[in-house]
């Protein structure tokens, strides 16, 4: 790898990092502080490098365009933007399923019968919520079982990666740490489609794509630290096995922070929680 691609990629984990920082801290604040800081000149900034050094990145991701199944994410993400337009259900139902099959398939990942069974649960337990519980008028919406069934899978998937990284630094195993890897690369293609999801579903039912809610704060920073983290590791490899593990595991803690102290304290006070 030559110097420039190093440089970018460096660049990208740092920005990516700060800009991580940044949302916890705006999370923290509240969404005020948030809406300001990004607004200025320095937080447009910000956001401008990290999406030129992300697509710089992405352009050295070469397996990923060779990976299988690269249709079928297309396909439904072509659904999904169709269901927006359109509102219909099925759409985005049949959107939903076939990318997952491609996602599945874009990262290699073969479910083993642990996976199935949880996945499976996963989404009849996003049903019977959408189904049975009470619910205000906005959250009863097309988006809500896509959106939260994504959602519930990243963290299953990041769950499992933090698993194994804590098995690699207990039991220094390198295949430990690259199954981390995978099934990080998993929860963050599902994480990214519950964010993208959940934005399309606030457009439509408030009127607005983002309004740095600390539930969607924290989430994006850890979509960025994760995001950071593939381009250290796309750029070193298996060099720094225990950093890699230690910074899969910080991902997974503030997932675990973002439902602890968003959705079931009192701490932040938000359209997610629930004391809103």
């Amino acid at each position: 790898m030559d110097g420039l691609k190093r440089l970018c990629l460096l660049t990208g984990t740092v920005l990516l990092m700060a800009l991580a920082g940044l949302c916890i801290i705006g999370a923290v604040m509240g969404d005020e502080w948030s809406q300001w800081f990004f607004a200025v000149s320095t937080g447009k900034w910000l956001w401008a490098c990290t999406a030129l050094m992300i697509i710089a990145a992405l352009s050295l991701f070469k397996e990923i365009y060779t990976a299988q199944w690269p249709l079928a994410v297309y396909a439904g993400a072509l659904l999904v933007l169709a269901a927006s337009l359109t509102n219909c259900p099925c759409t985005l139902y049949a959107g939903y399923i076939i990318g997952c099959v491609g996602v599945f398939g874009l990262f290699r990942f073969r479910p083993d019968r642990f996976d199935i069974a949880a996945i499976t649960i996963l989404l009849i337990a996003t049903v019977l919520v959408f189904s049975f519980v009470s619910l205000p008028p906005q959250l009863k919406s097309i988006f809500f079982i896509p959106h939260v069934f994504a959602c519930f899978l990243s963290y299953f998937f990041f769950a499992r990666a933090s698993f194994l990284a804590a098995k690699y630094l207990f039991g220094k195993n390198p295949l430990d740490e690259n199954a981390a890897y995978k099934f990080s690369c998993t929860g963050f293609a599902f994480l990214t489609a519950g964010i993208a999801i959940g934005s399309i579903w606030a457009a439509s039912a408030w009127g607005d794509w983002w309004s740095w809610d600390p539930k969607e704060t924290f989430s994006l920073a850890v979509w960025l630290v994760f995001a950071a983290f593939f381009h250290f590791r796309y750029l070193y490899k298996q060099k720094f096995l225990r950093l890699n593990s230690i910074w899969v595991i910080f991902g997974f803690i503030l997932i675990i922070l973002s439902v602890l102290l968003v959705n079931f304290a009192k701490i932040f006070a938000g359209l997610h929680s629930r004391y809103h």
